[in-house]
């Protein structure tokens, strides 16, 4: 090979590049550029095609909303709705390449809602029909007398964009305050064996700051969970090494090369290696205040459910924070109405289509984590008297009594149809409560009254 050729030949391309910014962009192409053309090109085309074929996929699920009451002596911990989602965890499916990214297979997912609507509370589950069968036996498994009825969407009502002329809305999403193999405060946390009251239920702040709300006002709280595998298991548990060997190094010395830890070191890497023991969900947290416009005040509930979900919050771990960066109702600088109307429609617009892809990212919490944010209250942690229970509980048949398909149903009967769904209405949740004036209980009967 003529390297002086060589040499010659690059020289008068360089200079034939320096020409103009046209024959710099020429003189790349036929280099080599043309490579990084096809590759972009191909990058940005597949990207196109995958996001319509996950598009046409997530839009092919159908989904149904399960309005969900417990007793209202309820004596089951958090404990019963961690078994609950570790049931939950068997609807994790894998796809293979075709179907992840020729046919846009995704994972279906849940959400796990609190609703208060002018006061009056009620657990939501919102579910794949496929699903459906599972999460009502995974429930029932754990609380034997639940009552959970079909109901319609309740944000239906709400305006597809602001700003509107009768309602006004707050909202943010919750992200971690760290990286998500440092573990929250969980229910376990919150136990007392040595006092009577062995558990102050964190929730009974929540409950209490959405249920201060009247006539017109709702309060919407949402967690998105989708099944996930077990590969953030092995990388939590690699960031528990990781954290040791850190926190060695931090401390040692040349007289002490390999110092003990003290006792608040150990517990934070016992309790980041203790989440990636348990089965583990991607999630997401929105919460949504809307009202119409002569009632609406934001700050008074906003203030309230932000500081609920403070208390799970360690400070040498991890907690939960707004992200009012991204995705709070704010606006700065320039067109400030404009910024919030704008940030308005895109969080309503994402709790009402429970999505996982607008907004924030993910992050991995665990069955644990999971059961002490969402979790049906114990009646003697958590005064809530607009939450809605089950009033009496049913019972089974005798099994002497001779049953109606023996004698009156024809063996090639038509099959029994489930009932329409219900719309979700303050008298739906709380029959008893709409009757008088007052959302609150009445005092105890021993208080004096005027």
């Amino acid at each position: 090979m003529d390297v002086t050729a060589l040499g010659n030949y690059f020289n008068e391309q360089f200079i034939a590049a320096s020409v103009s910014t046209w024959d710099t962009i020429r003189v790349a192409i036929i280099h080599g550029g043309w490579m990084g053309l096809f590759v972009f090109f191909i990058e940005v085309s597949f990207g196109l095609f995958y996001d319509r074929m996950t598009g046409l996929f997530a839009g092919g699920l159908k989904f149904t909303y399960l309005a969900v009451s417990i007793p209202k002596l309820n004596e089951q911990t958090p404990r019963a709705v961690e078994n609950f989602f570790n049931q939950l965890a068997g609807a994790h499916v894998t796809q293979d390449l075709v179907e992840k990214y020729w046919l846009g297979e995704l994972q279906p997912w849940f959400s796990f809602e609190i609703v208060s609507i002018e006061g009056y509370l009620q657990f939501i589950i919102y579910t794949p029909k496929k699903f459906r069968d599972l999460t009502e036996a995974a429930l029932y498994a754990q609380y034997p007398d639940a009552e959970i009825t079909e109901i319609e969407d309740y944000c239906k009502f709400a305006p597809a964009k602001f700003p509107d002329a009768e309602y006004d809305a707050w909202g943010t999403e919750f992200t971690l305050a760290h990286e998500a193999h440092f573990p929250l405060l969980t229910y376990k946390d919150f136990e007392h064996s040595v006092t009577k009251e062995y558990f102050k239920d964190p929730m009974a702040a929540m409950l209490e700051a959405m249920s201060r709300i009247g006539k017109g006002e709702q309060v919407w709280f949402q967690i998105f969970v989708q099944p996930t595998g077990k590969d953030w298991q092995k990388k939590h548990f690699a960031e528990a090494a990781a954290l040791t060997t850190k926190l060695v190094d931090e401390r040692a010395t040349a007289e002490r090369p390999f110092p003990l830890l003290h006792r608040g070191e150990t517990d934070l890497v016992e309790a980041v290696h203790h989440k990636a023991t348990k089965n583990g969900f991607k999630c997401k947290m929105r919460a949504i205040y809307i009202a119409k416009k002569e009632v609406y005040n934001a700050k008074r509930v906003q203030y309230g459910v932000v500081g609920a979900l403070k208390q799970y919050s360690r400070d040498d771990s991890n907690g939960i924070k707004p992200l009012y960066s991204l995705t709070g109702v704010t606006g700065h600088y320039l067109f400030k109405d404009w910024q919030k109307n704008n940030r308005k429609t895109d969080i309503v617009t994402a709790f009402r289509k429970r999505s996982g892809s607008r907004g924030g990212d993910k992050y991995i919490l665990n069955t644990e984590e999971l059961a002490t944010l969402w979790h049906f209250p114990l009646a003697h942690a958590v005064r809530a008297p607009s939450l809605a229970v089950v009033q009496a509980k049913r019972g089974e048949a005798p099994g002497r009594l001779p049953l109606e398909s023996e004698f009156d149903m024809e063996p090639d009967g038509p099959p029994i149809e489930k009932p329409e769904p219900v719309e979700l209405t303050p008298e739906r949740i709380a029959p008893e409560a709409t009757q008088g004036a007052s959302h609150r209980a009445p005092p105890p009967p021993n208080l004096p009254t005027a």
